[in-house]
């Protein structure tokens, strides 16, 4: 199994500076907590928690930007149950009033208070309800057996039910978006995968300057961007990016060799679990005309800093400080890997790391140089 960490979570980022938040978040739970009282609230920059007394708890930050981040609770981590953590969205100063049941988990919360906070809830608790609609009209015109892979009418059922799902998400995110509202083009990014190039852009076109100056409103931009310049054939533009010396790398200086753009993140489980693999394929293809280039998406530059230390990889490490992985490569998930052709061509993408190896930018790389590995 190819396995994959989708990059929702690097949206939980700092925003745009609107001077100092004071954001309160108060918890009321319900349930047997087990002893288990922890709640944490984080981003990938930081980290704060509160103890669970009496059914109630209390959180408060002071954030210098708008932003966002995601709850998760001891609970589902002392049980080892498997849990999406809540993501609260925030673009003022106010508190922010969850509820949830601790045994039925954080997919039983609710949202009051700031508005911004409760739009942002209600879009994305809306959204599923989509999927389910596009799944039952797709059984009732295929059936349920259409819909498993290997069924002599997957594809016509899947790309059936995916047309549904994307006018499905487009009406959810239609009912929500207000493009003069800061949580608009987090509700977008949200969408994105699922709506064609054109709408996105009409979506972003009706963003406020305001929204369009958050990062979240430039990260849909160049995602907007990488959607169009991302496609088997495309020319590479050049770019820049620093290594972990601090020292400025260009793209064009790899230009006549095969590159492998390998795109990746500390955090990222299957990125660093790929890395033993990656090696061993690096050193098969020592002194040949190729060369692999780690580009990390990470927001914590000193986390970065650390896996590369720890990874000891013997290939170039770019820290990608300008969205470089979103407007040329449209980076959804990671680990992802852009084969790029001495000319500066992509001729290959994959998604994904397999264990055991053998995947297709392995079968690609062993067509081209004649090696097995």
């Amino acid at each position: 199994m190819r396995k994959v960490l989708y990059t929702g979570l690097a949206l939980i980022c700092s925003q745009m500076v609107m001077g100092q938040l004071k954001v309160k978040v108060v918890g009321t739970v319900t349930g047997d907590t087990e002893g288990y009282n922890k709640v944490y609230f984080y981003s990938q920059t930081a980290k704060d928690s509160a103890e669970i007394n009496n059914g109630k708890f209390e959180i408060n930050v002071n954030e210098a930007v708008v932003g966002s981040r995601a709850i998760s609770i001891e609970y589902d981590q002392k049980k080892r149950r498997m849990y999406s953590p809540l993501v609260l969205f925030y673009d003022q100063s106010g508190t922010i009033d969850v509820t949830f049941d601790m045994v039925k988990g954080l997919s039983s919360a609710t949202v009051a208070g700031m508005p911004s906070a409760v739009t942002y809830f209600n879009y994305n608790a809306e959204r599923p309800k989509a999927f389910v609609e596009a799944r039952k009209e797709a059984v009732a015109k295929f059936g349920e057996e259409a819909l498993k892979r290997g069924n002599a009418q997957f594809e016509a059922a899947s790309t059936y039910q995916d047309g549904l799902l994307s006018k499905g998400y487009d009406a959810v995110l239609n009912k929500y978006f207000d493009g003069s509202k800061l949580v608009a083009p987090m509700l977008v990014l949200n969408t994105l995968a699922s709506l064609p190039t054109a709408r996105a852009e009409e979506y972003y076109n009706r963003l406020s300057d305001k929204a369009k100056a958050t990062d979240a409103g430039k990260t849909l931009y160049a995602k907007i961007q990488g959607l169009k310049n991302a496609y088997i054939g495309a020319s590479v533009k050049n770019f820049q990016l620093p290594d972990q010396h601090g020292k400025t790398q260009s793209f064009d200086q790899y230009k006549g060799k095969y590159v492998l753009l390998d795109f990746w993140a500390s955090w990222c489980s299957p990125c660093r679990a790929s890395f033993p693999r990656i090696r061993e394929v690096y050193s098969k293809l020592n002194g040949k005309d190729f060369e692999i280039v780690n580009i990390s998406i990470d927001q914590n530059k000193q986390a970065w800093l650390k896996a590369v230390g720890e990874e000891a990889n013997p290939w170039p490490q770019l820290y990608d400080d300008c969205k470089v992985a979103y407007e040329f490569f449209n980076i959804s998930a990671v680990p992802t890997s852009y084969l790029i052709d001495p000319d500066g061509k992509i001729i290959m993408k994959e998604i994904g790391f397999d264990p055991k190896g053998g995947g297709a930018m392995e079968e690609k790389l062993e067509e081209i140089f004649k090696v097995k590995f």
